[in-house]
């Protein structure tokens, strides 16, 4: 459930990235001080929620709970992809010591030529794949209220 939670708040904040009347808002929230994607990440986390609470998602969810090997390769593809675009995975290869292995001597240079954007939409592929599995494998709701 959480990591279905997850892959649809991401799915939604990379949508409403897109969306040009939440310019304004975007523009506001980056002079008040909280970086520029946080209306979106807001925003996309109580549209998430709500959907979560009013279908009754977490007592719907059949077991093997399909789909959510692909959300979790997505998550982890989308942690991967911001941490490229942000510098940090550079950084984090660069704190490692050179002496264990010298390959890992030129991982540093190796990650900050690493493209963020082909690793985004793979990982938002994996994203929406794995939460259209996972939500169309639910248990229909007259069969739900009828077990409960």
């Amino acid at each position: 459930m959480k990591r279905l939670f997850v892959g649809l708040v991401l799915l939604l904040a990379s949508f409403l990235s897109t969306l040009a009347p939440l310019e304004g808002v975007r523009g506001l929230a980056a002079r008040i001080g909280p970086v520029r994607w946080l209306p979106d990440l807001l925003l996309a986390l109580i549209v998430v929620a709500l959907f979560a609470r009013m279908s009754q998602l977490h007592r719907r969810m059949l077991f093997p709970r399909r789909g959510l090997r692909l959300l979790a390769v997505g998550i982890g593809l989308y942690a991967v992809a911001v941490a490229a675009a942000s510098g940090s995975l550079g950084y984090a290869l660069g704190v490692l010591p050179a002496e264990a292995a010298p390959v890992l001597a030129r991982a540093p240079e190796f990650a900050a030529r690493i493209a963020p954007l082909p690793i985004f939409v793979a990982a938002q592929v994996l994203l929406a794949l794995g939460a259209f599995r996972a939500l169309t494998h639910l248990v229909p709701p007259g069969e739900f209220e009828a077990d409960f």
